[in-house]
C-alpha cells in the first residue's frame, strides 16, 4: 500500500504534470507509464551488464551499442541539461520504444533516422505484435523540458530512495488509478481528440448554432439515463 512519503512524492510528480497543463488523469497516468517503462529498460540493461561481468557470458542487449544508442539510457541522460533530456526522449527514446522488437531498441543513423530492426526468419513472437499495436498511437505529451526534468528527478528519487528493492509497481499503479475517482481535484476530464472530432463530424455545427454541454454528474443526480 502506498502511504506517507511515497504518497507525497507521487502527488508532487502528479502536481508538476498538472501544472504543465496536462489535467486529464488518464493522460497523466499514460505519460508516467511511458517514463517508468523507459527507466525499467535501463534497469534491466544494468542487470544484464552485471551478469556479463560476473559470468563472462555475452548477452543480448536492449540498447544499441552505438553512442546514440547508449545516450538513450535513463542513467545516461537523467542528469543532463533539461533541453538535452527533452530532445533525447522526444526524438530518440520515444520513437525507439514505439519500434521495440524482440526485446531490442532500434538504432539511429548519424542523420537521426531510425534504423528499423529486421524481422527474424519464421518469427511468431506474438508479444512483439501486441506491443507494436499498443504503442502505434502513443504520443509523447510532456509540454516542456522543465516539466520533464521535474518528473524524471521525482521518479528517480522515488525509485532510488523509497522503493528500491521493493515490489511496489502494482501498488503505484493502483494508487494512480485511484486518482481517476477524484479527477476534479486537479482539473477536468478532457474529452479525447478523436471523440471530439467524431462529435463535430456527426453534429456538423455551424457558427449560428448554440451548443450546451450538461455535466454528467448533473444527469446522474437528476436520475436521467445516459446514452452511449
Amino acid at each position: 500500500m502506498v502511504t506517507g512519503i511515497i504518497k507525497n512524492k507521487i502527488d508532487k510528480i502528479w502536481t508538476d504534470i498538472w501544472a504543465g497543463g496536462i489535467t486529464n488523469p488518464l493522460t497523466v497516468i499514460e505519460q508516467l507509464t511511458y517514463l517508468m517503462f523507459i527507466r525499467s529498460l535501463d534497469e534491466k540493461e544494468l542487470e544484464t551488464e552485471e551478469f556479463e561481468n560476473m559470468t563472462g557470458e555475452k548477452m543480448v542487449k536492449i540498447f544499441p551499442q552505438s553512442a546514440v544508442g547508449q545516450s538513450m539510457r535513463w542513467s545516461k541522460f537523467k542528469n543532463n541539461d533539461p533541453r538535452q533530456i527533452y530532445d533525447v526522449i522526444s526524438q530518440r527514446v520515444f520513437p525507439a520504444i514505439k519500434n521495440l522488437k524482440y526485446g531490442r531498441l532500434p538504432d539511429f543513423t548519424e542523420q537521426g533516422e531510425l534504423i528499423e530492426i529486421e524481422d527474424e526468419p519464421d518469427s511468431t513472437n506474438r508479444n512483439n505484435t501486441a506491443f507494436a499495436r499498443y504503442m502505434s498511437d502513443a504520443m509523447f505529451l510532456i509540454p516542456t523540458p522543465q516539466i520533464l526534468q521535474k518528473i524524471i528527478t521525482g521518479l528517480d528519487d522515488l525509485y532510488e530512495h523509497d522503493i528500491a528493492d521493493l515490489d511496489m509497481q502494482g501498488d503505484l499503479y493502483e494508487y494512480m488509478l485511484g486518482k481517476l475517482a477524484t479527477a476534479g481535484k486537479n482539473g477536468q476530464f478532457r474529452t479525447p481528440k478523436h471523440i471530439r472530432d467524431m462529435m463535430v463530424e456527426l453534429i456538423q455545427p455551424t457558427p449560428d448554432d448554440i451548443i450546451c454541454e450538461i455535466p454528467t454528474q448533473l444527469l446522474i443526480q437528476s436520475g436521467d439515463r445516459l446514452c452511449a
